[in-house]
């Protein structure tokens, strides 16, 4: 999935995530694949690895894969599992930015698919 603006998972998402600005998962959420983006959010559970530039890790949030950041923060009560690379620079980039810069057809780039939530509706 690309994203050019912000996006809040509260379902279940099987696949890969690319975005601009902001990526949170909500406590009710569940991510299994990878996420670039500029800011990710976890409330609920990432399965599979991230680089942006800002990861935080909330209260009963969990990571289990790799992070490639610019900050960290794992709050109190917070999980991860795996690995993490810290950058101070600028040596991070968005993938956001590489897909246009390759020049890649964007609707192709990252599939994904959509389950139900618990209340019934689709997650995205």
């Amino acid at each position: 999935m690309i994203s050019e603006c912000n996006l809040h998972v509260d379902g279940t998402l099987e696949g890969n995530i690319i975005a601009k600005t902001n990526v949170a998962i909500g406590k009710n959420g569940s991510v299994n694949g990878s996420i670039n983006s500029e800011h990710l959010v976890v409330s609920g559970k990432l399965m599979g690895n991230c680089e942006c530039n800002i990861v935080e890790i909330l209260p009963q949030g969990r990571i289990d894969g790799s992070i490639t950041a610019k900050e960290l923060i794992i709050e109190k009560t917070g999980e991860f599992v795996g690995q993490s690379v810290v950058y101070k620079n600028n040596e991070c980039t968005n993938g956001f930015d590489k897909i246009n810069k390759m020049g890649l057809d964007k609707s192709k780039v990252a599939p994904f698919s959509l389950k139900k939530s618990e209340d019934g509706g689709e997650s995205k």
